[in-house]
């Protein structure tokens, strides 16, 4: 039994009336269409036509008739139908991948697809955006094209239009290291049709074409993403092509591409870790931040803080330098092999003005410090546990930095030893 059927359109017209035609796979193959074998499916060339047979006054009968080729290519990815007649080939493959780019500081993701067809290389194209006419572009997710989630959505005229197409070119430019950067809502490329008879077409979706439930790996029943669309070219002849393409994309995670979900690799001190600065000493964790003078993230600051104390004592006027590893960037999986080590830091400490300026006459002549190998056995703590400098003269020990014209001047000797918390124990929660 034919399942094909044409029926007259019920809606009023003026001046004519559509024919409804159904047109079943099998009763083509059975009367006659063309079928090509390809990887995933079938092409089948046949003719639909139509006649119209009036009476005339006389005993004879007046008829017209019109027919059109069609090429259907049907699929298991995508199936097409094409009003046209042609020696070759007209949509050779396509195929469909699906993107989402991760949002700089945020877990807020931008969905994106990309089409391409592969078409003869002789057709060609003069419009990028309406090669794919915005209008004629629609998606939609649902188990079948009959009980959708999604409803039919125009990615070209809702999602990449107003304000929302300022976003999506923002976020674009701004994550151009890891985000894609093809044109949206147009072909890529100096030519709509590209080498080797490519187009690639790149869209926006909308933000609940997924979500991560519905990607969930437990699914009984997945969605698919439908994308159905109208192409128009033009072959050598200069006639114009125009095709129907609607393709079936199963949404899973396997077939979506994540972008910027990885940490930049930085050479920045500011992206690496961060410096805080302390001044003061506390024995007491509930006095940590009455007692001592902060100074919190200092490479980020624009203007430098100025940390002062209205009393003077020993443990008053120590200060400690804490360099911390930036967490998204030390708490990644490969950071476990690596270890933030501080190689080199030299602080100056002027009591008065005069002194300041025999210490920068001392620097101006090459005289304030000289570097030297320090021993294998030498450790040092940049923490609240300061190595021990020689403030003597003559020679002594040999440390990074050994002081010759600047130790005179400041005859202080910072003691190692164990005063109030230990800054870094403190942060690890270890006190």
């Amino acid at each position: 039994m034919r399942r094909s059927t044409a029926v007259l359109d019920t809606r009023n017209t003026l001046g004519y009336q559509d024919v409804l035609l159904s047109v079943a796979i099998e009763d083509m193959q059975s009367m006659g269409a063309v079928n090509t074998p390809l990887p995933t499916g079938n092409r089948m060339r046949f003719f639909v036509g139509m006649a119209h047979i009036k009476a005339l006054p006389s005993d004879r009968l007046a008829a017209s008739f019109t027919q059109v080729e069609v090429v259907a290519d049907i699929t298991t990815t995508y199936y097409s139908t094409s009003q046209i007649s042609s020696v070759s080939t007209f949509v050779r493959d396509i195929a469909v991948q699906l993107r989402e780019v991760k949002h700089s500081g945020s877990e807020n993701t931008t969905k994106f697809a990309t089409i391409t067809i592969i078409v003869p290389d002789t057709l060609t194209s003069v419009d990028a955006a309406n090669i794919i006419p915005p209008t004629s572009l629609t998606v939609s997710v649902g188990r079948t094209r009959e009980v959708l989630t999604l409803a039919q959505v125009y990615p070209c005229v809702d999602v990449y239009a107003d304000e929302n197409k300022v976003k999506i070119d923002d976020l674009l430019a701004t994550q151009s290291r890891c985000a894609l950067q093809d044109p949206i809502c147009r072909a890529q490329g100096p030519t709509a049709v590209g080498p080797g008879g490519s187009i690639q077409f790149t869209f926006a979706l909308p933000d609940s074409t997924w979500d991560d439930a519905m990607l969930a790996e437990n699914q009984l029943f997945r969605n698919s993403l439908f994308i159905d669309l109208m192409l128009q070219v033009t072959d050598a002849d200069g006639r114009q092509l125009l095709t129907s393409l609607h393709t079936q994309t199963l949404l899973e995670t396997t077939s979506i591409a994540e972008m910027c979900v990885a940490g930049q690799v930085v050479s920045d001190i500011r992206d690496v870790v961060s410096i805080d600065i302390f001044l003061g000493l506390v024995g007491q964790d509930e006095l940590f931040n009455v007692s001592l003078v902060q100074n919190l993230d200092v490479a980020n600051q624009a203007e430098p803080a100025d940390m002062r104390r209205t009393a003077s004592s020993t443990e008053s006027n120590i200060m400690t330098i804490m360099f911390k590893g930036d967490p998204e960037l030390f708490e990644q999986e490969y950071a476990q092999d690596y270890i933030l080590a501080v190689e080199d830091v030299i602080t100056f400490h002027f009591l008065d003005e005069a002194k300041m300026l025999q210490v920068k006459t001392l620097i101006a002549d090459g005289n304030a410090f000289q570097t030297v190998q320090p021993s294998s056995t030498d450790r040092y703590m940049l923490l609240s546990k300061f190595s021990q400098i020689s403030s003597s003269g003559g020679s002594g020990p040999s440390k990074p930095f050994w002081g010759l014209g600047w130790r005179v001047l400041c005859p202080h000797r910072p003691c190692l030893g164990s005063l109030g918390q230990n800054m870094g124990e403190r942060e690890r929660g270890l006190t």
